[in-house]
């Protein structure tokens, strides 16, 4: 049986093109492109509004497929309706970790504050240390993270040379995600890992 896809997409602003359309023609598209994700299987994850955490990305999302060949059926209907020419966005597939089971992965619920993290890999630092170490390091890390619930977690080594695997994080609050954070300096983990994280809020409409 073949994993299913994920897609996770960065956008960072819609392009001149889009902003000319009326609304009504905005919305036609947009039910176009939703109606392509449905027929082919797939599933919109998550979507999240970010503009009000950064001015790079206006929003992000995870859209999930059954195979690849779904997959590719919904890339080529947004190829067709020229998707690609209203958006400045940039995109990458994953396949489920082994260590986050379906059951096991969070809902989105609204009012949460969401964190999308993209992992480059491993440091100098991490690959010095040995076997035993690296495992009381996750384990630190497990530990102080518990506030966090995870709803995707995918590896992307096969579909990039550059990230290794993304994921996305739920926490109550912004204070839940600081104290996260502060929970990872407290261990050193920026010290072993390079990776980048954003926030974000459930998009809404």
């Amino acid at each position: 049986m073949e994993e299913s896809i994920y897609n996770l997409f960065l956008i960072k602003r819609p392009t001149e093109r889009w902003l000319r359309l009326a609304p009504a023609e905005q919305s036609a598209l947009q039910a176009k492109i939703n109606e392509g994700l449905a027929a082919t299987g797939g599933r919109r994850v998550i979507a999240c509004n970010a503009h009000w955490w950064n001015e790079g990305y206006r929003g992000w999302g995870v859209e999930e497929f059954p195979d690849f060949a779904s997959w590719r059926h919904f890339a080529d209907l947004r190829e067709k309706l020229e998707w690609y020419s209203y958006l400045d966005s940039w995109s990458i597939l994953g396949t489920p970790h082994e260590l986050l089971k379906p059951e096991n992965a969070a809902v989105p619920e609204p009012g949460k504050i969401y964190q999308l993290f993209l992992f480059w890999g491993n440091t100098e630092a991490h690959y010095l240390l040995s076997q035993a170490e690296k495992d009381a390091l996750w384990a630190k890390l497990l530990e102080v993270g518990g506030s966090a619930k995870m709803i995707v977690w995918a590896r992307s080594y096969w579909a990039s040379e550059e990230y290794q695997a993304f994921g996305i994080k739920m926490f109550s609050d912004i204070a839940a995600v600081q104290h996260d954070m502060a929970n990872q300096q407290q261990i050193d983990w920026p010290r072993y890992v390079k990776a980048r994280a954003l926030l974000g809020t459930l998009w809404e409409g």
